[in-house]
């Protein structure tokens, strides 16, 4: 998600090709199905089942589009429902939870709580570009993205210009092997506005990990 000129837009690639989906199919020896999913850029998608041997279905798991478990269900070999979970949205109540509890340092407007890395606030000027890993939550804890479990950091230009400025001033509070969060007033962030999948006036959540600077 990028600001330009005050408006809020995704930049699109045009020589981007969007990865496949791949459908994953095993079976036991005898034929039967022993599961089925589909895979893109190495996350889960969608629904994968298992199924016992004799058929009846063993367990279902279905993912979002950045590979979390929304749902989860489990039965045993008689066909009865033993497990049915959750856990992304007991993640996100547990999130917000911690949000509101992290004892939060506060420099322009910026919220920070550092997990490692120099808790003393010190704005850091001699970095061009750094190269991090983070992921993003509304205040309520719900996911908007997430590189670590995409495997892919990215490089930021210190200088701003694409990125919301809420983000690169909290990342001028890091360095190489900081880790630590950034919360971000919807004023530094989307706006009144908001942006595709963001509500107008959030404040935004950033788990941070500096991989190194340039």
């Amino acid at each position: 998600m990028h600001k330009i000129g005050g408006i809020l837009i995704f930049i699109l690639i045009l020589s981007y090709q969007p990865a496949i989906a791949q459908k994953i199919v095993e079976k036991y020896p005898n034929g039967q199905k022993k599961y089925q999913g589909r895979m893109k850029d190495e996350l889960k998608i969608g629904t994968h089942t298992y199924w016992f041997e004799n058929g009846e279905k063993q367990k279902e798991e279905k993912y979002n589009d950045l590979g979390a478990v929304v749902r989860l269900k489990e039965w045993n070999e008689q066909g009865e429902l033993i497990r049915d979970e959750k856990p992304e949205e007991f993640l996100e109540q547990w999130r917000e939870q911690e949000f509101q509890k992290m004892p939060w340092l506060n420099e322009e407007g910026i919220g920070f709580y550092k997990l490692k890395g120099e808790t003393l606030l010190q704005k850091k000027t001699n970095y061009q570009r750094l190269v991090v890993h983070y992921s993003t939550y509304l205040e309520n804890g719900q996911e908007i993205d997430d590189t670590f479990r995409k495997k892919v950091a990215i490089p930021v230009d210190m200088n701003g210009g694409l990125l919301i400025d809420g983000f690169i001033i909290g990342l001028s509070y890091f360095e190489p092997g900081d880790n630590g969060y950034i919360k971000i007033p919807y004023e530094l962030a989307y706006g009144k506005e908001g942006a595709p999948g963001i509500p107008p006036y959030s404040n935004i959540y950033f788990h941070v990990l500096v991989i190194q600077a340039q």
